[in-house]
């Protein structure tokens, strides 16, 4: 029991900004085995902003109430992510990694701030219509499947080479508890349609593209999975609003 309260502290240190007893150190065991806990981090983050939206902002313009909930999400788990989301996603798309300490980009890149503009750009537009339809279960599901999406990302792809933090993740990893979260998913998928697809899709997307560009998993290419799961997850909720 306390090596699983340990894992648990070790998840919620490593990925998110929720407030946690400071972790000094763990070992790469530790790290393994708190994988088992993100659809749970998801849970807790997913609650956390779908209370907000449901009881402090009801009686706020969409618009607004967006804006306050984005700042919330961001300051809860993305401030994590947002670095990793800025190396990756241009060179998923264009082949090429952002260097953030570089004077110039070349020309093909989207850049630090414009792959940060777009991506929260998608993410502010699909809660100001969740929230103006009252659809705050996409809010609270979000993390929860981005997460265990995730999980699976790292249990069935291999680990880029010299990649030594993602590596880690892999030694002790929790298969048995991901095909316990699969029983789980698969009829909370029946329930949830389309907007899951959605991520699935993307998630097969994500690889190929971590496969051709990198070879693998990375450990920024983690955080930047989850966000970019979580907000076209978002999206695809609210065009079918």
């Amino acid at each position: 029991m306390k090596a699983l309260w340990r894992s648990f502290q070790v998840a919620v240190a490593m990925l998110t900004r929720l407030p946690a007893p400071p972790i000094e150190s763990f070992t790469a065991e530790e790290k393994g085995r708190g994988l088992i806990w993100l659809p749970i981090i998801g849970a807790l983050m997913g609650g956390v902003l779908a209370a907000t939206a449901v009881w402090l902002l009801p009686d706020v313009e969409p618009i607004l109430a967006s804006v306050i909930l984005l700042t919330l999400w961001l300051f809860v788990s993305e401030l994590h992510h947002l670095d990793a989301l800025a190396q990756c996603v241009s060179g998923w798309l264009f082949g090429n990694a952002v260097d953030t300490d570089a004077d110039t980009l070349p020309s093909n890149h989207l850049g630090v701030v414009g792959v940060i503009a777009l991506v929260m750009m998608m993410k502010f537009s699909a809660l100001a219509v969740l929230l103006e339809y009252d659809n705050w279960i996409y809010i609270l599901l979000a993390p929860v499947i981005a997460r265990f999406l995730v999980i699976a990302l790292i249990g069935f792809t291999p680990v880029a080479r010299n990649e030594v933090l993602a590596h880690e993740f892999n030694i002790e990893f929790p298969y048995v508890a991901l095909f316990l979260w699969l029983l789980v998913a698969i009829p909370a998928a029946l329930v949830i349609g389309m907007p899951m697809f959605v991520m699935f899709v993307a998630l097969l997307l994500l690889r190929f593209r971590m496969m051709r560009h990198s070879g693998g998993v990375t450990w920024p290419s983690i955080g930047a999975s989850i966000v970019l799961l979580e907000t076209l997850g978002l999206f695809g909720a609210a065009v079918l609003a």
